[in-house]
C-alpha cells in the first residue's frame, strides 16, 4: 500500500514538474516504453485534473499545477474541457432536482463519463480544433473560387448573348434586303412579261397588215441580275432561229457611278465578243438598270457573261458585276 501511495506521489510530482531532471527523463521514457505505466500515468492525470476542477487542490500542489501544468496548451485544453463538463453536469443536476444521494451518484457517474470521455478526446482536442480551422479555410477558399467562376460564367454568357443578338439583327437585315430584291425582281419580271406580250401583240398586228416582214427581224429581250456568291446555274435563254437582235436589261447593284460600259464574254475561253460604248443608267425609284442590245448572231448554245464596269469622272474603269446566261436551243 505504501509503495502504491509513494508511486502516486511520484507521478503527481512528475505531472507538476517537481521531480529532478534525471527522474523526469526516466519517467518520460517509461511512459513510452511501458503500456502499463502509460495507463497509470493517464489515470493519475485525470484524477489530478478532477481534483483541480472540483477545488480540491491547495497550497504548493495548486501553485505547481497552475504554474507548470497549465503552461501547456494541450493540458490547458483538457482542463477547460473538464470545467465545461462540470458546469453542464451541475446544471443538469439542478434541472433534475435530484436528492443528495442522487447527486453523489451523478457525481460518480460524471467522473466515470469524464474519465472515459477525456481518455478518448484528451489527446486530439487540439488536433480537432486545427482540423476544423483547416476545413473552414478550405470552405472559404472553395466559396471564393465558386464566386469567381460564377462571375466569369455570367460575363461570358452576357458576351455570347450580345453576339447572338447582333447576329440575329444582321440576319434580319439581310433577310429584309433579300426580300426587297426579290420583290423588285418580281416586279421587273412582271413588267417585262407585259412588255413582251404587248410587243408580240403589236408584231402580230403588223404582220397581218403586211407592215412587218415574217422573218429575220425578231428581237429577244430578257432581264439579268448580278451573279451572287454561291448562286446556282446561269439563267437559260432560248433564241429563236429568226432572231436578229438580243436586248437585255441589266439590274445594277447599288453604286455611285454615272457612266458604264458592258462587255460580252465567252465563258469557255473568256474571249471578248462585243463591247458597248458609254452607257447611262435608267432609274426607277431606288433601282437602276442598263439596257444593252447586240446582234443575235454572236450567240450560240453555250454560257456567256455580260461584264459591267463603272467609269469614274477621271475615266478610270472598275468591274462591278458579271451577269451570266446560257443560250439553249
Amino acid at each position: 500500500m505504501s509503495n502504491s501511495t509513494n508511486q502516486d506521489q511520484v507521478i503527481t510530482q512528475y505531472l507538476l514538474g517537481a521531480l529532478p531532471e534525471v527522474e523526469r527523463e526516466r519517467l518520460d521514457e517509461l511512459g513510452v516504453t511501458s503500456q502499463e505505466f502509460a495507463e497509470v500515468l493517464s489515470a493519475s492525470e485525470k484524477d489530478l485534473i478532477d481534483a483541480y476542477v472540483q477545488g480540491e487542490l491547495s497550497g504548493t500542489v495548486l501553485a505547481q499545477f497552475e504554474s507548470y501544468y497549465l503552461a501547456s496548451p494541450v493540458r490547458r485544453e483538457r482542463v477547460e474541457f473538464a470545467e465545461a463538463f462540470q458546469v453542464f453536469a451541475k446544471k443538469q443536476t439542478v434541472f433534475d432536482g435530484s436528492s443528495i444521494r442522487g447527486q453523489a451518484d451523478l457525481d460518480r457517474k460524471r467522473k466515470g463519463v469524464w474519465g472515459s470521455t477525456l481518455s478518448i478526446f484528451g489527446g486530439w482536442v487540439p488536433a480537432l480544433r486545427w482540423g476544423l480551422a483547416a476545413a473552414a479555410i478550405v470552405f472559404i477558399a472553395a466559396g471564393a473560387f465558386l464566386l469567381v467562376q460564377n462571375a466569369r460564367l455570367r460575363q461570358q454568357m452576357s458576351l455570347e448573348l450580345a453576339q447572338r443578338d447582333e447576329l440575329q439583327q444582321r440576319e434580319m437585315q439581310l433577310q429584309k434586303e433579300l426580300d426587297q430584291q426579290r420583290t423588285s425582281n418580281t416586279a421587273i419580271e412582271q413588267e417585262l412579261a407585259q412588255v413582251r406580250e404587248e410587243r408580240a401583240r403589236m408584231e402580230e398586228e403588223l404582220k397581218k397588215s403586211g407592215q412587218l416582214p415574217t422573218s429575220g427581224t425578231a428581237v429577244v429581250s430578257f432581264v439579268l441580275t448580278p451573279q451572287l456568291r454561291g448562286a446556282g446555274q446561269a439563267k437559260s435563254v432560248s433564241i429563236p432561229v429568226n432572231t436578229s437582235r438580243v436586248t437585255i436589261q441589266l439590274n445594277l447593284e447599288p453604286n455611285d457611278d454615272q457612266t458604264f460600259a458592258v462587255v460580252l464574254l465567252d465563258q469557255s475561253n473568256h474571249q471578248e465578243l462585243w463591247r458597248s460604248g458609254k452607257l447611262k443608267a435608267s432609274s426607277r425609284g431606288d433601282n437602276r438598270t442598263l439596257n444593252v442590245s447586240f446582234p443575235a448572231g454572236l450567240l450560240k448554245p453555250q454560257i456567256y457573261a455580260l461584264r459591267v464596269s463603272g467609269i469614274s469622272a477621271n475615266g478610270q474603269s472598275e468591274v462591278l458585276s458579271d451577269y451570266p446566261f446560257k443560250i439553249v436551243k
